[in-house]
C-alpha cells in the first residue's frame, strides 16, 4: 500500500482515507475563513488515534501529501467540511498533530461519516469513489 500523495485505492472501487474529527464549531469558523490553500493544524492525543494511523504515523507510512478529509462531529450528524493534504506530522509523547493545508471547502450539509462510539477521532474511512466529493 501506498500512501504519500493520493488515497489508498483499495479494492478497484473503494478508497481508504485519512478522516480526521473536528468536536467545536468554532474549529470549523476557522478553517472557511481562513479559506483554501491555507495551512491549520489539528492534534489528537495517542489514544483518539485509530491503531492502524498510530502505526502508519510512527513507520512513516503516513507522510507530506497524503490527502485527509476534516468531518465535522458537533452537531446532530458528522459532516465532512474540509479536503486536506497532510504537510507534516509533529510526533510528541502526548498528541500526534497533522499540518495540513486547505485543498477544498464543502459548504453543504450532507451527512459524510458515521461517529465512532469509542472515542476515534483520527481514523481510516473507506469510501467509494464516487462518495468522495460528498455533494
Amino acid at each position: 500500500m501506498e500512501y504519500e500523495g493520493r488515497e489508498v485505492e483499495n479494492r478497484g472501487q473503494e478508497e481508504k482515507v485519512l478522516q480526521m474529527s473536528v468536536k467545536i464549531q468554532w474549529t470549523v469558523d476557522n478553517l472557511r475563513a481562513l479559506g483554501v490553500g491555507s495551512m491549520y493544524h489539528l492534534a489528537y492525543r495517542p489514544n483518539e488515534i485509530s491503531y492502524e494511523v498510530l502505526v502508519h504515523v510512527n513507520t512513516g507510512e503516513i507522510t507530506r501529501g497524503t490527502k485527509a478529509e476534516i468531518v465535522f462531529i458537533g452537531g446532530t450528524h458528522p459532516v465532512k467540511i474540509a479536503e486536506a493534504t497532510i504537510e507534516n506530522i509533529v510526533t510528541s509523547k502526548g498528541f500526534r498533530r497533522f499540518d495540513f493545508r486547505l485543498q477544498r471547502l464543502i459548504e453543504c450539509k450532507k451527512e459524510c461519516a458515521t461517529k465512532s462510539h469509542i472515542g476515534i477521532l483520527c481514523r481510516y474511512v473507506l469510501r467509494r469513489t464516487t462518495d468522495i466529493d460528498c455533494c
